[in-house]
């Protein structure tokens, strides 16, 4: 993998953990998108967004829902046209102060260096179970 996607990365998971959008979003192009595999019935802020704004919003709306305090990613590995890492997070639900510790994949899609897709992957059981608490 070219140093510069990887350096491109590493700074993106920078600006993720300091909540600086503007900074995330300068690596972005303007048709970026964005999935979790969370189901819609579980976490509202789920599914695709298509476009950088789109994906820039919910993670706002992510960052007002849930204090990350965590967030690492493993060694990147180049598969093709994708860089794929297991991502440690330790986060904190702001409304219940349950908190998230888990290990989520990303996927991230490259063209010619640049990120242009990132899918998230959950466990499901893991993060199904955490939300039924964080709302009891």
């Amino acid at each position: 993998m070219p140093d510069s996607t990887k350096s491109t990365l590493t700074d993106i998971y920078d600006a993720w953990l300091a909540r600086d959008l503007d900074w995330l979003g300068s690596y972005l192009p303007a048709d970026f998108s964005h999935s979790m595999n969370i189901p819609a019935e579980t976490l509202s802020l789920s599914g695709m967004r298509d476009g950088k704004l789109a994906a820039l919003d919910r993670l706002r709306d992510t960052f007002d829902s849930f204090d990350t305090q965590h967030l690492e990613p493993g060694e990147l590995m180049l598969c093709g046209d994708k860089v794929v890492a297991d991502v440690t997070t330790r986060c904190r639900h702001r409304s219940s102060g349950k908190w998230l510790c888990t290990t989520k994949k990303h996927v991230w899609r490259i063209e010619d260096g640049w990120p242009v897709e990132l899918s998230e992957f959950y466990d499901l059981d893991q993060f199904d179970a955490f939300i039924r608490e964080a709302q009891r």
